[in-house]
């Protein structure tokens, strides 16, 4: 399963839900100009850890009531049809024992997409 590229207005909407599910981490600060167009600017807080293991991830989620969908890096909450993507060690830091997420994909899924990621479950 793969992503497409977010439109600016998707990516500022994934922010939003990633501030409303794991807490105020990211900014958005604006946009810069350059030969090929525009850019969002965004920040995040410095996070100091380690890398936290697929169980630690698959806890943390399982707090939020989602589930792991099978075979892939991502978690689906089927009441709210909210998926997680690109759950993987990477976008985590372990910080006193809790995996935070910093660089996860959230989206709200609906139609075909919601029936593909129900059979993953």
């Amino acid at each position: 399963m793969a992503l497409m590229p977010a439109t600016p207005l998707e990516y500022l909407d994934r922010l939003a839900l990633h501030n409303e599910l794991f807490g105020r981490s990211v900014e958005f600060l604006g946009l810069v100009q350059s030969r090929g167009g525009y850019s969002l600017v965004t920040s995040q807080i410095f996070l100091r850890g380690s890398k936290p293991t697929v169980d630690d991830i698959a806890r943390l989620m399982a707090a939020y009531d989602f589930q792991k969908l099978r075979g892939e890096n991502a978690y689906f909450r089927p009441n709210d049809r909210l998926a997680v993507f690109d759950a993987h060690a990477r976008n985590y830091v372990l910080t006193d024992g809790v995996p935070v997420p910093f660089d996860v994909i959230p989206q709200h899924v609906s139609g075909r997409m919601e029936a593909l990621l129900s059979l993953w479950n």
